[in-house]
């Protein structure tokens, strides 16, 4: 697939700033590309700087690669510890709001941050030697979050569920695949229909406990 032109006015940048525009010209062109095919030309070729000025910011396609990746995870990590972690709350989410507030912060990647979702997608779905480790740790960690904060509730009754917290976790977790396939749909639901569509569908596992 060819890189779409784009006319982009030449500046001098600072050192920081350049960076931080090769990065989302790299993010943009991995969306497109792909985590094995993507490389320091498409990028230069987007940002409208030379092959040598790329390389100047990441000396090698495997830096290259752990740049994106690093913006990914943080992405992501911030979206699961957002909702799982109680830290500026006034008053704690629930296991329920924070489940429907995960999926709602999911779906609004998807539609307004796509590029971050489809690498993510191929970065889940590709076993390659390179990269799949890492992002298995990166799935144990948000997978051990969401397990705290459900864990209580399992445990003093609030929710009963034929899952383990840890599979209800790795559930939730792989919600991604389903949210890209409805988003991108050639007649989609809208953003709320496409919510409240997975969280009955997530939280068929889960009920309140009965006598």
């Amino acid at each position: 697939m060819e890189m779409p032109a784009v006319i982009r006015r030449r500046t001098r940048l600072s050192p920081e700033a350049r960076r931080e525009q090769l990065m989302q010209c790299a993010i943009e062109v991995f969306s497109k590309r792909g985590l094995g095919r993507a490389g320091h030309a498409e990028i230069a070729q987007l940002a409208q700087v030379s092959v040598a000025t790329v390389f100047n910011y990441f000396s090698s396609r495997e830096l290259l690669v752990d740049h994106v990746l690093v913006q990914i995870e943080d992405f992501f990590s911030h979206m699961v510890r957002k909702n799982f972690i109680d830290i500026n709350e006034q008053q704690p989410k629930s296991p329920h709001q924070a489940i429907h507030d995960y999926l709602a912060d999911f779906v609004d990647a998807a539609i307004n941050n796509p590029q971050f979702t489809y690498i993510w997608l191929e970065w889940s779905s590709a076993i390659r030697e390179d990269t799949w480790p890492r992002y298995l740790a990166l799935l144990d960690n948000n997978i051990a979050i969401i397990s705290d904060k459900i864990a209580p509730a399992i445990a003093s009754g609030e929710i009963n569920t034929y899952l383990t917290t840890t599979e209800f976790a790795r559930s939730l977790s792989n919600q991604g695949y389903m949210i890209l396939q409805l988003v991108n749909q050639p007649q989609a639901m809208d953003r709320e229909g496409i919510i409240a569509f997975l969280e009955k569908y997530v939280t068929s596992a889960l009920a309140k406990a009965e006598e």
